[in-house]
């Protein structure tokens, strides 16, 4: 009737995956199992109820001792009456007990979501991986609000295919009770049906993987036209993009119309062949001298149980449709969960010597070439340290090591002789602070902007940070002050006051090594230079660390790492440095003159 072995192992992969609390599955399925029961009970009583009606007894079957004895000490004038009452009772109470199934699988059905959901995002957040090139962004969306409800619907689909195979076990010992003849000829017509089905509805598993590529295009595009809107309407390209969205969109379209009807395929079939079936077995009734009571409780059985047969093939086909999206919740966490960082026990005192990177070598995976080759030099507290060097020469590597967002290859990186990978990561990070090219600001207040340095800080220490920054002066002109919400990105902002929230964000984490990371490479000149002086201003006999490639912004610096393709090759002060007459020394009278050109 199935594919018994890779349904198996299907819903293991799904029981493991959607981790549901350990009473979830035997509660679920112990209430279908009692509203079977209470179901069969009641379409069992038909028999006597019609019998006490004035129907003839037939010829004596199993069940026939079983009423005998148990209705005895009802008198035979209320023995209608108390039949028709315990109808009703069993009726109502297989109701309530249905809709307490309902609510229990309700709830787990959203803690499942919930918490995979949870599980991805943390994931996301917290993984070493670098999921921005090995995933696209729009996937993991789709895989966080899309596929974790997808995964939560197939474990209600498992616990649908539990209850149904015991109702339909249920409700066939019932028939058998009744009739072994007319049971041999239901279930052979029903195996036949069933075949047919599956036959009809085999692609599901791959129709249902289509659709989550499909879903993830579909998020792609939507992702895509949304973050290029300037870029669109700039190169008036609307019409293009317009008519790959509608072609990604009707993709989607036909391939879920493929997955709905194949999901839908066993409700009319089934009933169908239930009808065909009734009419088969009145005529099979007839011939084998069945009573009037007897058929009517067998034929009401065999129609209700239509109903868990048409749910056992569709949870079964159902499931298969979900099969990409669980897949691809699995093989996310699965990715993102093996390169988790070691997690140190120490909390990160405050640094009061340096941080040392001792023969650090890095490479981002196996069989690519080493970002980082043998780098060893010390950052002292208290000053700045600049790193410099083309692209590619591995500075951006070197920070993301420091705030041990990865770890060396070989190699380690200490803060005052202890190694990073023993200190407390959050501890750790809660002692750095950085700043980028790119600043990356919430859709919210300036107020919370700055905030998320600290969220503990109240308004007069957000207003202080900012008066540092040389922000307030601009924030007290916007229409809500502290109040204005800033846009995606901070887009309401320019690119000189966007910097100075954040320079106001890093202030009030009063971070013990700042990170300057191109922070000033997109500002113009009178910008950078009130930008410049706000921080020169906050980081006096501070530990700052400048990532630059215009040396014009580093000479101020107390120590100057040169870095070429991986590899520390001139290290000392600026003076030190010019008096090599080295690569520094030629590279600065490169960008020195290409600058006074520029300005001629």
């Amino acid at each position: 009737m199935m594919a018994a072995a890779p349904l198996f192992t299907r819903l293991q992969r799904l029981f493991r995956l959607a981790a549901a609390p350990a009473w979830a599955g035997s509660t679920i399925v112990g209430l279908g199992l009692a509203a079977a029961v209470l179901e069969g009970a009641g379409l069992f009583l038909f028999i006597p109820l019609i019998q006490s009606l004035g129907a003839s007894a037939p010829q004596s079957g199993r069940w026939q001792p079983i009423f005998d004895r148990v209705l005895s000490p009802i008198p035979e004038h209320l023995l209608t009456a108390f039949l028709v009452a315990v109808l009703c009772a069993s009726i109502l109470l297989k109701n309530a007990v249905h809709l307490v199934n309902i609510w229990v699988t309700r709830y787990i059905d959203g803690l499942v979501a919930h918490r995979l959901r949870a599980r991805v995002f943390d994931q996301t957040i917290s993984s070493c991986v670098d999921y921005r090139v090995e995933n696209k962004r729009s996937d993991i969306i789709t895989t966080i609000a899309n596929n974790t409800w997808k995964v939560s619907q197939g474990l209600s689909l498992a616990y649908r295919l539990m209850i149904c195979s015991c109702t339909f076990v249920v409700f066939v010992m019932l028939m058998l009770l009744i009739s072994v003849r007319l049971t041999f000829f239901s279930m052979v017509f029903l195996l036949f049906g069933a075949m047919a089905i599956r036959l009809a509805t085999r692609r599901a598993d791959e129709t249902g993987k289509a659709v989550v590529e499909e879903n993830k295009q579909f998020g792609l595009r939507m992702w895509e036209s949304i973050n290029a809107l300037q870029l669109i309407r700039a190169f008036a390209q609307e019409d293009y993009e317009r008519g790959r969205f509608l072609q990604t969109s009707d993709r989607v379209r036909r391939r879920l119309l493929k997955l709905d009807m194949l999901w839908a395929a066993p409700g009319p079939v089934s009933e169908i062949s239930i009808t065909v079936l009734i009419g088969a077995l009145v005529l099979v009734a007839q011939s084998a001298s069945i009573g009037i009571a007897a058929l009517a409780a067998f034929l009401s059985l065999l129609y209700r149980l239509q109903g868990p047969t048409r749910e056992l093939l569709q949870s079964k086909i159902a499931l298969d449709g979900l099969a990409g999206s669980i897949d691809d919740v699995d093989d996310f966490l699965r990715t993102t969960e093996r390169p988790f960082l070691s997690q140190g026990h120490l909390p990160a005192p405050a640094l009061e010597e340096a941080v040392e990177f001792r023969n650090v070598s890095f490479r981002y995976a196996p069989g690519q070439p080493l970002a980082l080759q043998d780098v060893s030099f010390n950052i002292p507290t208290g000053k700045t340290t600049a790193i410099v060097g083309e692209s590619g020469a591995g500075k951006s590597t070197l920070m993301a090591l420091l705030f041990r967002f990865m770890d060396p290859s070989s190699g380690e990186v200490l803060a005052d002789g202890v190694p990073l990978p023993e200190f407390d990561l959050r501890s750790w990070r809660k002692r750095l602070s950085l700043m980028s090219q790119e600043v990356h600001l919430f859709n919210d207040t300036i107020a919370a902007n700055i905030a998320y340095g600290d969220l503990d800080a109240g308004m007069a220490e957000i207003r202080n940070a900012a008066e540092i920054a040389k922000a307030d002066g601009f924030i007290r002109l916007l229409p809500d002050g502290y109040e204005t919400r800033i846009g995606d990105q901070g887009m309401r902002l320019s690119g000189g006051q966007r910097q100075r929230v954040a320079l106001a964000r890093t202030i009030l984490r009063n971070p013990d090594i700042l990170l300057l990371d191109e922070a000033t490479n997109a500002l113009d000149v009178e910008t950078e230079q009130a930008f410049q002086l706000a921080l020169d201003e906050y980081a006096h006999n501070r530990t700052v660390v400048v990532i630059a490639h215009r040396l014009s912004t580093v000479q101020a610096a107390d120590q100057i790492i040169m870095m070429a393709k991986g590899r520390v090759i001139e290290a000392g002060s600026p003076d030190e440095l010019f008096r090599r007459q080295g690569h520094f020394s030629r590279l600065h009278e490169f960008q020195h003159g290409r600058a006074a050109i520029g300005g001629s």
